[in-house]
């Protein structure tokens, strides 16, 4: 679906971040203990030449972990006989976890974790070609991305540091991280 909150990613994932050995030195903290900045997380989505989505995610991030859940638990139905069909429930939606730790010369070392899922359909449809309720809620596919990445970047600096193909439909997933220090 265009515009769709729950975001559809593909199972191929291909991580150009940048990774960091641990072995600088942080920088020097101001009194309080923490530099105060914002990440945004921006997750691009194309088809060809057709832009699906783009879905922006903002929040503070520290020297601790920062968390953002943001889904809906689905029904999946199971059936334990001919007689009984029960349901078991699953998150769809996206999972983001991230810290930023200062380093030195102004940059900032950005460790971020995310997952993104999403729910459709099994494709079985009717001799009509028509897909029934009855096939969609029985058979559901979820879909999945999970990604782990470590940035640096200075304050401003924005850094493309996922981009991702979607081996059955050929979406492309481009993940864009920008790093705000707050004053």
């Amino acid at each position: 679906m265009k515009g769709n909150s729950i975001l559809r990613t593909g199972v191929g994932l291909l991580v150009l971040a940048t990774t960091v050995t641990g072995q600088e030195k942080e920088a020097e903290r101001p009194p309080g203990g923490t530099v105060p900045v914002r990440v945004q997380l921006v997750v691009n989505k194309q088809l060809g030449e057709k832009k699906v989505s783009s879905l922006a995610y903002s929040f503070l991030c520290n020297d601790r972990k920062t968390t953002v859940k943001l889904g809906v638990e689905v029904p999946v139905p199971v059936r334990k006989s001919e007689a009984i069909l029960e349901f078991q429930y699953r998150n769809v939606g996206t999972n983001i976890e991230c810290d930023a730790r200062p380093v030195a010369e102004g940059r900032f070392n950005v460790r971020i974790s995310f997952e993104q899922s999403s729910l459709y359909p099994s494709g079985e449809k009717t001799a009509a070609g028509e897909q029934t309720l009855e096939s969609r809620a029985a058979n559901p596919i979820f879909r999945t991305t999970m990604g782990q990445l470590t940035v640096m970047l200075r304050d401003g600096q924005t850094t493309q540091a996922i981009t991702a193909t979607d081996p059955v439909s050929g979406e492309v997933t481009a993940v864009d991280v920008t790093l705000t220090v707050l004053k």
